[in-house]
């Protein structure tokens, strides 16, 4: 005769609490490291497209100033075909004084890390550029462009 006792093994059908703990802390600490990575990740993206864009510049900028050394801003931003708004920058220049100028990107759109901040590209009377940007954490910035 067997007998069928209320300790008999059951099957389990779904997943303990713990289990369920462990999984959510498990979630928990890979989000907990991904996301400053995403956003640090976002920002010297976001940088770089600045950098990227304003640079685009210089071309125009170099043949412009060559021909005439001292143009107003408003002909710079004509002549380099820049407009002043992009998904990345607000784009301004300043007036070419003996071949002496600058272009300037103020991010805009991305983190509140980078967003406000302004990369510059200056133009010596002698023709080299040099980049700067002020204010940016240096691990979102490049070489080309040190803060």
């Amino acid at each position: 005769m067997t007998s069928h006792s209320p300790f008999a093994a059951r099957r389990q059908a779904g997943f303990t609490l713990i289990e369920l703990m462990i999984v959510v802390a498990i979630i928990g600490v890979l989000a907990a490291v991904a996301i400053p990575l995403y956003q640090d990740y976002v920002a010297k993206s976001k940088v770089s497209a600045a950098i990227e864009e304003s640079a685009g510049a210089r071309t125009g900028i170099d043949t412009e100033v060559v021909n005439t050394p001292n143009l107003d801003a408003a002909t710079i931003m004509l002549a380099t075909k820049l407009h002043a708004d992009s998904i990345n920058c607000t784009i301004s220049t300043t007036a070419a004084v003996a071949g002496a100028t600058s272009v300037s990107c103020l991010i805009k759109g991305g983190p509140a890390s980078v967003t406000g901040k302004k990369i510059s590209w200056s133009r010596a009377s002698t023709g080299a550029w040099t980049c700067s940007a002020p204010g940016i954490d240096p691990k979102h910035t490049s070489a080309s462009c040190p803060p």
